[in-house]
C-alpha cells in the first residue's frame, strides 16, 4: 500500500510541475517548430522565416512584399530561458523572480523607452503595467490593433465608412487577464490619455487545437502581451476563433467582432482565414491571411 502511495505521490509531482512549467513565461518549445509564414493578404509572400538551434529559437527574420529583408531580432538566454531580443538599435531585456518572469524593459540604444510589470495569480499571468518613461520619443506603446493599415480594424472600419482612425497614443497601461483553463477567456485594457481614460475589453472563444506562439515573447512587447492581432495570443494554448472587442473611449463607445477559421495539421494550423458573415446573402465568406510552414 506504501509503494502504491509512494508512486501516487510522485505523479501529483510531476503533474504539478509540468502545470508549472507550462504556465512558465520566457521558455518557449512548442512540438510543432515554425519554419516560414506567409502572408496572404495582399498577394502571397514571405513575411517571416524562422531559425533554431536544436530546440531554441534563436533568430526571426522579418521580409518585405519586395522579398528585402526588414529586420532581424535575435533571441538570446540564460540557460533556457530568454533573457534578451535584439535588433539594429533597439533590445528588450526579460528580468525573473524565480521561475515567472516579472519585468520586461525595452531599450532603444541606451534610453529605456518602455517598462513592463507582470503579475502572477498561482503562476497565471493575472496583470500587466505598461509605462513609457521616455517622454521625448514617438512610435512605441502604440495599440497596434488600432492603427490604420491593421488587417482586420481597418476592414471593420471601412465597412463602418469611418473615414480614418486615429492612432491613439498613450503612455500608461493597465491590462488584467481573466482565465478559463489554459486561455485566456477575457482581456480588459485601462488606457490613460493626456486627457481621457479609454477602456477596452477583448472576449475570446477558442477551438481544441495549439496555438503554435503559445509563450512567444517580442522584441515589442506591447505586439503581444496587448494583442498584436486579434487571433495571436502569446499565453493562450488553443487558437482563438472569435474575438469581441468592446472600445469605450470620450465621446464614443464601439463594440466589434473578429471571427477565424483553420487548416490543421497535427492539431497546429498550417492556413488561418478571417471570416465574416454576410447578412445579405446570409453566408459566410472567409479570407486567407496567413500560411504557416513547420520543421518536420
Amino acid at each position: 500500500m506504501k509503494k502504491i502511495e509512494i508512486v501516487f505521490i510522485g505523479i501529483l509531482l510531476i503533474l504539478s510541475f509540468s502545470a508549472c512549467q507550462k504556465e512558465q513565461l520566457g521558455v518557449y518549445n512548442p512540438k510543432m517548430k515554425i519554419n516560414k509564414i506567409y502572408s496572404e493578404e495582399d498577394g502571397r509572400y514571405l513575411q517571416e522565416e524562422w531559425t533554431w538551434t536544436g530546440n531554441t529559437l534563436s533568430k526571426i527574420d522579418y521580409l518585405r512584399p519586395s522579398g528585402n529583408l526588414q529586420s532581424s531580432h535575435h533571441y538570446l538566454y540564460d540557460g533556457d530561458r530568454l533573457s534578451r531580443i535584439e535588433t539594429d538599435g533597439q533590445y528588450t531585456e526579460f528580468l525573473y523572480d524565480g521561475k515567472l518572469l516579472t519585468k520586461i524593459n525595452t531599450y532603444k540604444g541606451d534610453k529605456l523607452v518602455e517598462t513592463y510589470d507582470l503579475t502572477f495569480d498561482k503562476n497565471k499571468l493575472s496583470h500587466i503595467s505598461f509605462k513609457k518613461p521616455a517622454k521625448d520619443l514617438n512610435g512605441c506603446g502604440f495599440l497596434p490593433m488600432l492603427m490604420p493599415g491593421n488587417g482586420e480594424w481597418t476592414r471593420v472600419m471601412q465597412a463602418d465608412r469611418r473615414e480614418k482612425v486615429e492612432a491613439y497614443n498613450f503612455r500608461d497601461a493597465e491590462i488584467d487577464y481573466v482565465w478559463e483553463g489554459d486561455n485566456v477567456k477575457y482581456m480588459k485594457m485601462q488606457l490613460t490619455r493626456p486627457d481621457s481614460i479609454q477602456r477596452l475589453t477583448f472576449t475570446y472563444v477558442y477551438d481544441d487545437n495549439l496555438n503554435p506562439k503559445n509563450g512567444l515573447l517580442s522584441l515589442f512587447p506591447v505586439r503581444t502581451l496587448v494583442n498584436d492581432r486579434p487571433q495571436y495570443l502569446f499565453c493562450s494554448k488553443n487558437n482563438v476563433t472569435s474575438v469581441m472587442v468592446t472600445d469605450i473611449y470620450d465621446i464614443f463607445s464601439n463594440t466589434t467582432s473578429f471571427t477565424y477559421s483553420y487548416e490543421y495539421h497535427n492539431k497546429y494550423p498550417t492556413k488561418v482565414y478571417f471570416t465574416s458573415w454576410n447578412t445579405a446573402s446570409n453566408k459566410m465568406d472567409s479570407t486567407l491571411i496567413y500560411t504557416y510552414v513547420y520543421w518536420h
